[in-house]
C-alpha cells in the first residue's frame, strides 16, 4: 500500500485506536484486580490480627502464646506468613515460629486501637505488607501495652498477580488481533465500491466502455454522475467540432464547383493561364479541406487509452486495396508480414498505411515493398519504394505542412503529415530515409498491444 493510501490510513487509524483502547483497558483491569488482591490480604490480614489478639492471655508470657492460626506457613521458617507481639514496657516478645530469630520492626499505628498497615522488610529479604495494632490489656501485675503485629509476605500474592496481568496481555493481543482483523474487513468491505469505480474508470479509459454503470453506494453517486456528464460533455465536443468540420467542407464543395467550372470556361475561351491558376487554387483547396477532415476523425485518446489493431492485417488489406486503385495495377507489390498487434484504433492505423502506401505508389517506378516485423519493445513495419528518391535536405522537408518537392505532380504534400499526426496521438515515430533501390523509405515504430 502507498504511503498516501486511503485503505494504510484508515487501517492506520483503527490500528492505532485499538492499540490505545487495549493498553487501556489493561492497566485498567490489572490495577482494579491489584487493588482487588490488596483489599483481600487487608482483609486476611484483620482477620488473623483479630485471632491472635482474641489469644493473648495477660497471665501468660508472651513466648508461651500460641494464637488459633491454622495456616501452616506460621510455623514454617519464613514462610511467608508472621504474627508478633511486643510487650512496649518490658520489651518482652512472642513471634511465631515462621519469623524464627527475625524480629520485625512494626510501624507506630496512627491512631489508638485502630489497626495500621505498612510495608516493612521481614525475613531473608522479604517485603512484607504489615497491619500492627496497639493494644492496652489488664494484667495481675497492672495495665500492660502490646503492640500486635500480623505480616504477609508481598511476593505470595504478587505472584498470582503477574500471572493474572500475563493472562490478561495475552486475551488482549487476542481480542486486539480480532479487532484488527474486523477493522481490515470494514475497510476492506467499505472501499470496495471505490475498487469497482475504479476498475470502471480504466474500462472507460481503455475504451471498453463509455460511462460508469452500475450501482455505487449514495455516498460516490454524485461523484459518479458528475464523470458522466463529464465524459458526456467531452464526447459532445468532439462529435460537435467534428459536425461543424464536416459541414464547413461540405459548404466549401459548391464554391469550389464554381471555381473548377470557371476554369473549365476560361479554358475553352484560350485563356489558358487564369484556367490553370484557378484549377491550382480548387486542387489545393479541396486537398487543405481533406487534410483537415482525416485530423478530424482522429480518435484522441490519453497514454492510459489501450487499443489493439491488427498490424499485418491492415497491411494486408490496404496493399490489396491499393494494387487496384491509382497506379496499383502498374506496380509489383511485395509484401512481407508477419503477425503483430499493435497499441492503436484500427481506422487510424488503416489511414495511416493508407496515406503512406499512396505517398510510395505515387514515385514508384515499378516496384512497392512493405515488410511487417513484431520487435521488442515496439512494432515494427517499413515501406519501400523505387522511385527517384530525395537529397537529405528534402527528406528534412518532409512532413511540413502543405510543402510539396515536386510541383508537377498533383498534391499539397499532406500526407507524410498526417502520418505524423497519427502517429503523435499513438506514440509512434516516423522515419524516412532512402532505400536499396534508390527511392524512399519509410520506417513506422508503433507501441504493440498490451498482453490479454
Amino acid at each position: 500500500m502507498k504511503l498516501h493510501s486511503l485503505r494504510l490510513r484508515l487501517l492506520a487509524g483503527a490500528g492505532l485506536w485499538i492499540l490505545v483502547a487495549l493498553l487501556l483497558a489493561g492497566v485498567a483491569i490489572v490495577s482494579i484486580f491489584a487493588a482487588t488482591v490488596e483489599r483481600d490480604q487487608r482483609e486476611d490480614l484483620l482477620a488473623s490480627l483479630d485471632r491472635v489478639l482474641s489469644g493473648i492471655d495477660s497471665e501468660v508470657s508472651l513466648a508461651d502464646l500460641s494464637p488459633r492460626l491454622s495456616d501452616p506457613r506460621y510455623t514454617a521458617p519464613a514462610g511467608g506468613l508472621y504474627w508478633q507481639v511486643v510487650d512496649l514496657d518490658s520489651g518482652e516478645l512472642g513471634q511465631s515460629r515462621s519469623l524464627w530469630d527475625t524480629e520485625v520492626r512494626a510501624p507506630e499505628p496512627a491512631t489508638a486501637g485502630e489497626p495500621t498497615f505498612a510495608h516493612v522488610p521481614g525475613p531473608q529479604g522479604q517485603m512484607l505488607s504489615i497491619a500492627t495494632q496497639d493494644v492496652l490489656i489488664d494484667a495481675a501485675t497492672g495495665p500492660r501495652r502490646l503492640r500486635v503485629s500480623v505480616a504477609e509476605d508481598l511476593s505470595l500474592r504478587g505472584h498470582d498477580l503477574r500471572r493474572f496481568a500475563t493472562d490478561i496481555a495475552t486475551a488482549l493481543l487476542a481480542v486486539g488481533a480480532a479487532l484488527v482483523f474486523a477493522a481490515w474487513l470494514q475497510v476492506y468491505l467499505g472501499l470496495r465500491p471505490l475498487q469497482a469505480l475504479q476498475l470502471a474508470v480504466e474500462d472507460v479509459v481503455q475504451g471498453r466502455t463509455r460511462r460508469l454503470d452500475g450501482p455505487y453506494p449514495e455516498e460516490v453517486g454524485p461523484v459518479v454522475h458528475e464523470v458522466n456528464a463529464l465524459l458526456t460533455s467531452h464526447e459532445r465536443a468532439i462529435q460537435f467540432a467534428r459536425t461543424r468540420a464536416d459541414d464547413l467542407a461540405h459548404g466549401l464543395k459548391t464554391p469550389l464547383a464554381v471555381l473548377t467550372a470557371t476554369a473549365g470556361r476560361l479554358r475553352a475561351e484560350g485563356d489558358t493561364g487564369n484556367a490553370e491558376v484557378l484549377e491550382l487554387l480548387s486542387e489545393e483547396m479541396a486537398e487543405r479541406i481533406d487534410y483537415q477532415l482525416r485530423l478530424a476523425q482522429l480518435r484522441m485518446r490519453s497514454a492510459e487509452h489501450v487499443l489493439t489493431a491488427s498490424l499485418d492485417q491492415v497491411l494486408l488489406r490496404s496493399v490489396t486495396v491499393m494494387r487496384k486503385a491509382g497506379r496499383g495495377p502498374e506496380l509489383f507489390w511485395k509484401l512481407d508480414a508477419h503477425p503483430a498487434s499493435v497499441d492503436m484504433d484500427p481506422h487510424d492505423l488503416m489511414e495511416l498505411v493508407g496515406v503512406l502506401l499512396e505517398n510510395a505508389a505515387k514515385w514508384a517506378r515499378t516496384e512497392v515493398e512493405v515488410v511487417c516485423r513484431p520487435g521488442g519493445e515496439l512494432a515494427e513495419f517499413i515501406i519501400r519504394d523505387d522511385g527517384p528518391g530525395l537529397s537529405d535536405e528534402d527528406i528534412g522537408k518532409l512532413g511540413k505542412r502543405g510543402g510539396r518537392l515536386d510541383e508537377e505532380r498533383s498534391g499539397t504534400g499532406f500526407g507524410i503529415s498526417i502520418a505524423r499526426e497519427i502517429l503523435e496521438l499513438n506514440g509512434g515515430t516516423l522515419s524516412i530515409g532512402r532505400s536499396k533501390a534508390g527511392g524512399l523509405e519509410a520506417t513506422v515504430r508503433i507501441p504493440p498491444a498490451p498482453a490479454t
